[in-house]
């Protein structure tokens, strides 16, 4: 799990810039949490999808579930989940071939499975449960190594710069124009 801490310096400098009250630092800071943390899930969906080479992202969609956001005792944190579980191989761009030793799919060899069609009707690498004929299932790819470097290494890098950006403009949207008040 990677966690950042934000300086609270810089938080105060910017709300006394602006002149802003706690009440209007807390509510700057809890919606630019949430709106960082959406343009990092959507960051990492569309760079995901790239760097696996996965023919959508509604695959990842459903991996890069929402955020949870918690006031406690400080101005709050939020928690962000990437399933990062082995995928199907239908997901992947790429067609399926027939080896000797089984079926391979782009540069992922597997040993004993064979190609067949899917329950949608398109190509892909099915494996045997057991040593019968019956039951088979959907060959999986692993995508965490891959995919945690690049989470880290593109996506988290710029994580202060876009908050402090976010946050900067919510603070001056509360106190100059009097957004946010009741």
């Amino acid at each position: 799990m990677l966690s950042f801490e934000l300086d609270t310096r810089e938080l105060n400098k910017i709300a006394d810039e602006f002149g802003a009250s706690e009440k209007d630092l807390r509510n700057a800071y809890s919606r630019a949490l949430r709106r960082t943390a959406q343009i990092m899930k959507t960051r990492a969906r569309k760079g995901l999808r790239e760097e696996l080479g996965l023919r959508n992202a509604a695959e990842l969609r459903r991996r890069l579930q929402g955020f949870r956001f918690k006031r406690g005792k400080g101005l709050g944190d939020v928690r962000m989940w990437f399933g990062l579980n082995d995928m199907r191989v239908s997901a992947f761009k790429g067609r399926p071939m027939r080896t000797g030793s089984g079926a391979k799919h782009g540069k992922q060899d597997f040993p004993g499975a064979f190609v067949a069609k899917n329950s949608r009707g398109k190509r892909t690498v099915m494996q045997r449960v057991t040593g019968r004929a019956w039951p088979i299932k959907e060959a999986q790819m692993p995508i965490e190594d891959r995919a945690q470097t690049y989470i880290e290494d593109q996506v988290f890098d710029d994580l202060e710069e876009v908050f402090f950006k976010v946050f900067r403009a919510e603070v001056r949207a509360r106190t100059l124009y009097g957004i946010g008040k009741g």
